[in-house]
């Protein structure tokens, strides 16, 4: 049997609220540009497909935002995460993240699918 230990109660645990968040991430360019500092939080990791370390940004972020100079292939901080394919707005993922995480006893798709709007199967 595990020992009884005292989990901290709600007013002594740290983070943001749900409303600070809201104010983080205000719309969709917020989002990536936050997905992508915690993605690619000691610089940008390199192409996907090459490996290569020789990227740049660019400038009308069209198609991609990032293109490899070794490879000449576009790339985004999704691929090869969970958001790769996902039609769902980083809004909605950063969210869904955050409502999963700060939960004490999980949440339902159900839940989650009336919260954020999208389908049970989505969610």
């Amino acid at each position: 049997m595990a020992p009884n230990r005292k989990v901290p109660g709600k007013s002594h645990r740290n983070g943001i609220s749900l409303f600070q968040l809201i104010q983080v991430i205000p719309d969709e360019t917020s989002a990536r540009k936050w997905f992508e500092s915690i993605i690619w939080e000691a610089g940008v990791a390199g192409c996907h497909r090459c490996g290569g370390t020789n990227t740049y940004e660019v400038p009308s972020g069209k198609p991609l935002p990032r293109q490899c100079r070794d490879c000449r292939r576009h790339f985004l901080f999704r691929h090869g995460t969970l958001l790769e394919d996902s039609p769902v707005p980083l809004q909605k993922w950063a969210i869904a993240i955050y409502l999963l995480v700060t939960s004490e006893k999980g949440m339902s798709s159900m839940k989650l699918h009336r919260d954020l709007g999208i389908t049970q199967k989505t969610a």
